[in-house]
């Protein structure tokens, strides 16, 4: 391995100068990633890297364009994989709103590229923290205030990272780029992956009912960090599947950058990597050989340093790795009580979650993918097993997903694993059962057509659709000076407030405020005005406070955008009413921005 790094004029096989175009891209997330931990977040280095990447990436390419195999299944798969990511992209509204999780990610991938660091603060936030102190920001959805007043975010720093590389260069439109270059890649691990365990055409069948999976492509609208999982699980579990043929050290340090970075990003990573260490030691037995003659004192110097760095990281990032072992505690001391109570508990989680897999299509590959795993496990067949052992621990998430149980958002905790490797696996047991191909490609059309039945409605619908220009407009009735308390309802979806781009995208102090008691705790010395936002249908609540009449009505403002209908929120009510998919609405809000008396 150590020779092959540092000569690269020597010939280079295909899988190779794929590993090598794909860690391009991890090495940048690595940088991107330790320049955001360290507070240097700067333009200048990244490009560096960029410019000096590509020039290397073409004369690798050029050196060696002659060994690159381009069949018409190949190219097919090319095409196929840029018409996807350019559609899907095309119908995607930037997730820059405040209230939910992808709000969240994009706003600290948008201050971390505009402060170059990873904590901020501005007027109207330091003017709540004297309120609250330090701890959960309540105004602020997803960050965190620091002892010293600045807001942090909650979430791991992998993903937001990697979208602030792509935000520095290529502004919002950087957000559809990022997540386009991860589906990129992930596709292709994923059909690589399958060739190596399936026939030529099966490989293609498996990357049509990937790339034609509603999952897929309504989530890569989403600036969510499993976008980034879905490309370093698979591009991993690609690479060890290659270290497991090919016994190259090359492919095995791959892996374990790829999912090294995927720590980063999903807490899941751990597990993955756990698994990896199980097999190679079950393989190899003796843990001094893998160490030292398998693995080597290069990789293991490399993963000594990112066990450093994500020894930093945790300590730069404290607070989610608080919350995240009490989400992990929480379902093992409730266990009991939640299996005999009336509500049902997880099971009535896991039946819940089974009929949302329904509506969506995505049951039949469940039920096929695990009937695969157990016939291979029952025939001791471990070596085609291997990508289903690396993900088997996200499996978990079908009795305890973890997450709010509204449709699609629950469906993200299934997006880069238990749906991608059900898929491969529901191919592989088709291509088994179906001696007579024709007997399989009819099953797989099948399967085909009832994914186009829930993708080809929603391919072209974008949540949130002109509602960041209608803020942009609402925000130029303020200056930089004024302190803007804006209604949760104020947009006509608490999950998509507009708090967030009025802050770092049009520069007006803007908070999301819900406690009517705050406003007398306020500095206003900060402040020229202080302006309200609120909808017509939400006044009651301030009329009760009496604050109503400390308003003046300054401006009417409405807004015309478009959501999902809401879903059921409690996996009980599944018994009792059936699973459907949600409509797609055209929602009109009517307010007004009032001025607070002096």
């Amino acid at each position: 391995m150590k020779n092959f790094i540092s000569r690269f004029t020597v010939n280079l096989n295909k899988y190779q100068l794929f590993t090598l175009f794909v860690l391009f891209f991890i090495g940048l997330g690595w940088l991107g990633l330790f320049l955001a931990l360290t507070g240097i977040f700067y333009d200048v280095i990244l490009t560096v890297y960029i410019l000096s990447g590509a020039v290397m990436l073409l004369y690798l390419i050029a050196f060696n364009k002659n060994r690159i195999e381009i069949n018409h299944r190949f190219f097919l798969i090319f095409l196929l994989t840029l018409v996807a990511i350019f559609v899907f992209a095309f119908y995607t509204t930037p997730t820059v709103f405040s209230g939910r999780d992808q709000g969240s990610l994009s706003e600290t991938a948008i201050q971390l590229s505009q402060n170059h660091r990873l904590e901020f603060s501005f007027d109207a936030s330091r003017a709540f923290f004297h309120i609250y102190g330090p701890g959960k920001a309540l105004n602020f959805p997803g960050f965190s205030y620091m002892q010293n007043g600045n807001l942090i975010t909650q979430f791991p720093i992998g993903y937001s990272a990697w979208l602030a590389i792509f935000y520095s260069i290529f502004s919002l439109n950087g957000f559809a780029i990022a997540n386009g270059i991860t589906f990129f890649i992930f596709l292709f691990s994923f059909y690589l992956t399958a060739r190596y365990y399936l026939r030529s055409s099966s490989a293609v069948m498996a990357f049509l009912l990937v790339i034609t999976s509603f999952i897929f492509s309504w989530f890569f609208k989403f600036t969510l960090s499993e976008n980034l999982a879905l490309a370093l699980t698979w591009f991993g579990i690609y690479e060890f599947v290659l270290f497991t043929r090919r016994k190259e050290r090359f492919y095995l340090l791959a892996s374990f950058l790829s999912f090294g970075l995927l720590v980063f990003a999903r807490p899941e990573a751990l597990a993955f990597l756990a698994i990896i260490v199980a097999i190679l030691l079950i393989r190899y037995k003796d843990w001094k050989y893998l160490l030292f003659a398998v693995i080597g004192k290069e990789i293991l110097a490399v993963i000594g340093g990112m066990i450093l760095l994500y020894i930093f990281n945790i300590t730069v990032d404290s607070r989610f790795y608080i919350v995240f072992l009490k989400d992990l505690v929480l379902p093992f001391l409730s266990y009991k009580n939640d299996v005999v109570s009336s509500s049902g508990g997880m099971l009535a989680s896991t039946y819940y979650i089974l009929r949302v897999f329904s509506a969506y299509g995505l049951l039949n590959f469940l039920v096929f993918g695990i009937v695969g795993f157990v016939y291979l496990f029952k025939h001791k067949k471990f070596e085609i097993l291997v990508p289903f052992l690396i993900v088997l621990p996200t499996f978990a998430y079908i009795v305890y997903p973890g997450i709010s149980s509204d449709h699609p958002w629950m469906l993200r905790r299934f997006l880069f694993a238990v749906v991608p490797v059900s898929i491969l696996y529901t191919v592989w047991f088709l291509d088994l059962f179906f001696k007579k191909r024709g007997y399989f490609y009819i099953f797989s059309s099948l399967l085909l057509l009832a994914n186009l039945l829930v993708f080809v409605p929603y391919l072209a619908f974008s949540s949130n659709q002109n509602l960041l220009p209608q803020i942009k407009t609402i925000s130029s009735n303020f200056s930089s000076t004024d302190l803007v308390l804006v209604d949760s309802k104020a947009t006509g979806d608490g999950w998509s407030m507009m708090t967030g781009p009025m802050n770092f995208l049009f520069g007006k102090q803007a908070v999301y405020f819900f406690n009517p008691n705050d406003l007398a705790k306020i500095d206003r010395s900060k402040f020229s005005n202080i302006y309200f936002i609120i909808p017509n249908d939400d006044l009651e609540t301030y009329r009760q406070s009496g604050l109503l009449a400390r308003l003046v009505p300054v401006k009417n403002y409405q807004i015309a955008t478009t959501a999902l209908e809401a879903t059921p929120t409690e996996p009980q009510q599944a018994f009792a009413s059936p699973v459907k998919l949600p409509a797609m609405e055209n929602l009109a809000v009517y307010g007004k921005i009032y001025m607070l008396k002096q």
